[in-house]
């Protein structure tokens, strides 16, 4: 099922806002006070990663809809990995920022996961029509 041009424009506006929106918080992040600077290419990621998540919901069934939510998938997960080694690090500056705003570094932090479970979500709820077949047991093997 396709989604019409207004829903595309919208879904892609939405993820526009949520790359921003976390842009404008790493930045924040990353200033002076708070003193994060990673923040800004950890959000540079989302405000790549959102957009794609976004536009990978306007097909149930196409393929490059799944492209989509694939790449976005990869930038999230290749991003908290990062962001996890930068975690576990002895002087990690996101110490200091946790120290200097825990707010916003929660809500920057919750913007980054969510674009990427909404990509996976897109993954695992809706699969081309090809591929549901096989993956299915009941193809009259009963089961075996």
């Amino acid at each position: 099922m396709k989604t019409s041009r207004p829903n595309r424009v919208l879904l892609l506006c939405i993820g526009l806002g949520v790359g921003f929106a976390g842009m404008v918080l790493g930045t924040y992040l990353a200033s002076e006070d708070n003193g994060w600077t990673s923040s800004l290419l950890y959000s540079v990621v989302g405000l790549v990663g959102a957009p794609m998540a976004a536009l990978s919901w306007t097909s149930r069934r196409s393929v490059q809809c799944q492209v989509l939510a694939g790449v976005a998938v990869l930038l999230g997960l290749l991003g908290s990995m990062a962001l996890m080694l930068e975690i576990t690090h002895e002087l990690s500056e996101i110490a200091n920022a946790w120290a200097q705003v825990p707010l916003a570094l929660i809500l920057w932090l919750l913007i980054f996961f969510t674009w990427g479970a909404g990509a996976l979500a897109r993954l695992i709820w809706f699969q081309p029509p090809r591929t549901r077949g096989r993956l299915s047991s009941r193809r009259g093997d009963a089961g075996r």
